[in-house]
């Protein structure tokens, strides 16, 4: 629902920023730009992730072709400001013209695409397309590098993830289309190895560049903090949310559409805090700030209600502290009551606002005391909670949007409809002694994390075991490596992972393949269970050393002998494992709609080809099979 403020309302890094980022003399505006963009492109990988017209012409509209020099700037801006530091002009310029380059390119590669598919056989369109293809390749491969340029390697990461996912894409289209181009077998398999390095090389340049940023952020004061939080939430979306579909580019891992979820939380800014009404050494430290926002490693949860307590100092209300209940993947009875949060004040009533998993609250609107120069507290007077279908106040609602940060990830439709993020919890910092501080600080999950395990009868289904219900004794929730969308589980002995439950949608009974992405240090055994015997065995190879960091490499697929047919709409499972594996997600690859690769290459491919032999890319044909 839109308000009447709508047009008045202010980003959270202009008001709760305690500290003016200046690069030079001048002040780096960037707006949501950068997180429009990135949410759309999101948004369109979670959609369309299936190769052909559409998802070439899709990468054109939302970014290729849509955005210039000024948006590119843009995005070297956004990074500049946080980390203070400005690019040197030469390889700004380098990057832009490159980028440039890159989207002419490309527009020229749509074109080719767009005149073969309407004529397939025909021999100088062919010849066309292996033409656009291989200068596209050796554009991109020229390029990249220049994209971590020594010194600014962090400043370039968000378009050099947007030039290697339009690489892994292009590559993807040679090992789907090549053979039809005219490619031989030994090229066509010569590109779907660069795709299957690439993803690998792609992905750890942009988590380590990733955590090498943050790590140059940390420091001791609360206004380090603030910065540090918004590089980790900034980067996220437009960095390592992209960088987990990467994956999905393997065209014989994942031949038809995937639905992949993100399962991250990110964390707006503290309220403003008035640094003038004190030194900053009186404030929380930063390690303190850490500490108490941000939650430990857990389990996928979903909010249900907010009980808030209003507090008081002179003559100033405001929320000083909260109760949060939330429900787990799948179990909305059993509700999970947070600790409190600040005190229980009593200076008004408690107020509850309430969520669901189909009313799910996507924007808040906060009327922080930094409005307000002379007041002594560093906090929120009021919010407006907007869900799919109404709206809740606290006390009154304010300017300060979290849209600015969290944008729709579809601006077609009402942000209703197209909303990319769900308010999920509420931590906070407190401070009473000296300047007053009661900073809630809401949390978000990507929209794509959904409040029920549903598997699809037509599409891979991919679910994070960080989706579970039940976390079982022995077994931990760790923090994710940065490119899996969230976090991951392991165990330090022999047993039970946790319960996972999921639905099945469509007719049944269905029959998938079940496969599992995971680490391991040695070569492991586990046993996969649900509510219908037998159990089943599962090998967990060794993938990586005792000791070494979980990079992208480290994770490989295993997958049970036969397929399982299920009968009941609903299913809960269970994972037996031994310590030192890890467990990212376990994936449903229906029977009827394709082949696990390994197993048959040649059937898996004549499945991919029939899947993508018309124009209508969503469906498959069944009697390939």
């Amino acid at each position: 629902m839109e308000i009447n403020n709508q047009n008045q309302c202010v980003p959270y890094n202009c008001l709760s920023n305690p500290k003016e980022i200046i690069l030079g003399e001048e002040r780096l505006e960037t707006g949501n730009t950068v997180a429009d963009i990135s949410l759309g492109l999101i948004n369109f990988l979670y959609s369309n992730f299936v190769p052909g017209g559409g998802f070439i012409v899709g990468l054109l509209e939302l970014i290729w072709g849509f955005i210039g020099p000024s948006q590119w700037d843009i995005f070297l801006a956004q990074i500049e400001q946080l980390i203070s530091q400005r690019i040197e002009e030469f390889a700004r310029n380098q990057a832009i013209s490159r980028l440039e380059g890159l989207s002419n390119l490309y527009k020229v590669y749509v074109r080719a695409f767009s005149d073969w598919e309407k004529d397939p056989t025909n021999p100088a369109l062919r010849e066309e397309m292996r033409i656009q293809f291989n200068d596209m390749n050796s554009a991109l491969i020229t390029a990249i590098p220049l994209f971590r340029v020594q010194n600014y390697e962090v400043a370039l990461l968000s378009v050099y993830v947007q030039a290697a996912n339009l690489h892994l894409s292009i590559l993807r289209d040679v090992s789907v289309f090549g053979e039809r181009w005219g490619y031989d077998t030994a090229t066509i398999n010569n590109r779907y190895s660069d795709l299957t390095s690439l993803i690998h090389v792609y992905t750890n340049h942009c988590v380590d560049t990733y955590n090498q940023g943050l790590r140059r952020l940390e420091g001791r004061f609360l206004s380090d903090w603030i910065v540090y939080n918004r590089f980790r939430r900034q980067l996220t979306i437009s960095v390592l949310d992209i960088v987990a579909f990467f994956p999905n580019y393997d065209i014989r891992t994942y031949p038809i559409q995937t639905a992949t979820q993100l399962t991250r939380e990110v964390y707006l800014d503290l309220p403003f805090i008035n640094e003038n009404l004190s030194p900053a050494a009186s404030y929380p430290t930063f390690s303190a700030a850490e500490s108490a926002i941000i939650r430990s490693p857990h389990l996928v949860d979903f909010l249900n209600s907010f009980t808030i307590y209003t507090d008081s100092l002179a003559r100033y209300a405001y929320w000083g502290g909260h109760l949060v209940n939330s429900f787990r993947t799948g179990t909305t009875t059993n509700l999970i009551r947070s600790p409190l949060y600040g005190r229980e004040g009593n200076t008004e009533r408690p107020v509850t606002i309430t969520a669901s998993p189909s009313v799910p609250i996507f924007r808040t609107l906060s009327y922080i005391t930094g409005l307000d120069n002379s007041n002594p507290v560093a906090g929120i007077e009021g919010v407006e909670f907007q869900n799919t279908i109404s709206r809740s106040i606290y006390r009154k609602s304010g300017p300060i949007d979290s849209f600015s940060e969290l944008p729709p990830q579809d601006a077609s439709v009402s942000p209703a409809i197209g909303y990319s993020h769900r308010l999920c919890h509420a931590t906070f910092l407190e401070r009473i002694s000296g300047p007053r501080i009661a900073g809630t600080v809401f949390s978000w999950t990507h929209r794509s994390a959904s409040p029920t395990n549903e598997v699809s009868p037509s599409r891979i289904t991919q679910i994070p075991w960080v989706k579970a219900h039940t976390l079982a004794s022995g077994a931990s929730v760790i923090k994710g490596p940065g490119f899996t969308g969230g976090d991951i589980l392991t165990r330090n002995s022999m047993g039970e992972l946790g319960t996972l439950r999921v639905t099945f949608t469509g007719r049944l009974p269905q029959s998938y393949y079940i496969r599992f992405r995971y680490a391991s240090v040695a070569n492991r055994s586990g046993t996969f269970r649900y509510s219908q015997p037998p159990s089943y065995g599962i090998s967990f190879p060794k993938t990586m050393d005792a000791g070494e960091p979980l990079t992208s490499r480290s994770f490989a697929h295993t997958t049970l002998f036969t397929p399982i047919t299920f009968s009941r709409a609903q299913e809960e499972f269970d994972l037996y494992i031994q310590s030192g594996v890890y467990i990212d997600r376990i994936e449903f690859i229906p029977v009827t709609a394709t082949f696990e690769a390994e197993y048959d290459l040649e059937r898996a491919q004549k499945v991919v080809n029939a899947l993508f032999t018309s124009t209508n890319q969503l469906g498959l044909k069944t009697d390939v099979t």
